[in-house]
């Protein structure tokens, strides 16, 4: 039977609503024309596994949320953005800055672990130069050497000072050498400029492979119960209450998922070192299996004893002048919310 051109037309239409129907999903389902945008700042450190594996694994999607990532060079870049709502969420470290930005009245809440040292797996500690290590046996050792790091007034010189306090020594007893990128303290430990560096991974590996470095003590045993960093939600998300609850209940989806691979067994490990390689700075699946893990807490609970810590350092060193309100800087209701939703962490078998 012929049909006549009302009926033709008509199924071009519905053609074409179905064609932008489609187009405005993704493959998981999503309606992705509903999606929620959230920014985040982003460095590529393997540190940011929560973050890049809750996208590549769909979880952001499945909340209702797009990311959109917004990178930075340095920590304070990072924190100065945050503080001025030009991003949404960071992953970055605790320092001055911080502390002197909530006293001074700026929302900015700190949320959930970002990370920390797992005990005898310490991904962020004092690296001895090669053959240093029959020397430097214990803490009062560290008497005369010449340590790098990154900058003064930071998580490096607080690492530094606590590992010298266990030896009855202070910075007077040491030279601290400023090297402000991590790879070229690798240069000035080879080249005699240091005899040890305040390093993370995976350059720690690096450099004790090709015999520039050696580990030392593990860092549990001098700095406890500290975080290498923190989750922040901006002022802007702070009163979107609901939108930061979705955000972590992906997010700790794929902190787990990050555990479950590569700290506390091997659940589809090789799918996740391939995420991994192919969104962090570390390329090399080999290297992320034989490196030193960053800690990630699998329900974001923080080390709050050792944030409050933290700022008296900053205070003893006359960085923070009005301390900031601990209970009021941190907020653990967003990650309470989602372990509601998700259950307790539970190791795999």
């Amino acid at each position: 039977m012929r049909r006549g051109p009302v009926y033709i037309l008509i199924c071009i239409v519905m053609i074409i609503a179905f064609v932008f129907t489609a187009c405005g999903k993704s493959a998981s389902g999503a309606d992705t024309t509903k999606l929620t945008t959230v920014k985040v700042a982003f460095d590529d450190a393997v540190t940011e596994a929560g973050v890049i594996l809750a996208d590549k694994l769909g979880y952001f999607e499945k909340q209702g949320i797009k990311m959109e990532y917004v990178r930075f060079n340095s920590g304070s870049d990072e924190l100065s953005a945050i503080i001025s709502n030009q991003v949404d969420v960071s992953r970055g470290i605790i320092n001055a800055a911080l502390f002197n930005a909530s006293s001074q009245g700026f929302n900015v809440k700190v949320v959930a672990d970002g990370a920390y040292n797992i005990p005898g797996k310490g991904f962020f500690q004092i690296a001895l130069k090669k053959g240093l290590g029959e020397k430097v046996k214990d803490f009062k050792d560290l008497k005369g050497l010449k340590i790098a790091i990154a900058s003064r007034g930071s998580i490096n010189e607080l690492f530094v000072e606590k590992a010298l306090e266990k030896g009855g020594l202070s910075e007077k007893d040491i030279s601290f050498v400023v090297v402000d990128s991590f790879p070229d303290m690798l240069t000035a430990v080879a080249n005699g400029n240091a005899d040890a560096t305040m390093q993370l991974e995976p350059l720690i590996t690096k450099g004790v492979d090709e015999g520039i470095l050696e580990w030392w003590k593990d860092p549990d045993t001098y700095a406890t119960g500290e975080e290498m960093s923190v989750l922040m939600y901006s002022p802007n998300l702070v009163k979107k209450p609901e939108l930061g609850k979705k955000f972590m209940v992906a997010y700790l989806k794929g902190v787990r998922a990050y555990c479950d691979a590569l700290v506390y067994g091997n659940k589809d490990q090789a799918k996740i070192v391939d995420i991994l390689a192919k969104n962090t700075s570390v390329n090399d699946p080999a290297t992320l299996l034989k490196m030193k893990t960053p800690g990630l807490e699998p329900n974001g609970k923080l080390l709050k004893e050792g944030i409050a810590s933290d700022q008296q350092w900053y205070m003893n060193k006359g960085l923070v002048k009005s301390p900031a309100d601990i209970g009021k800087l941190i907020d653990e209701s967003y990650a309470k919310y989602a372990v509601g939703i998700l259950g307790e962490y539970k190791q795999p078998k």
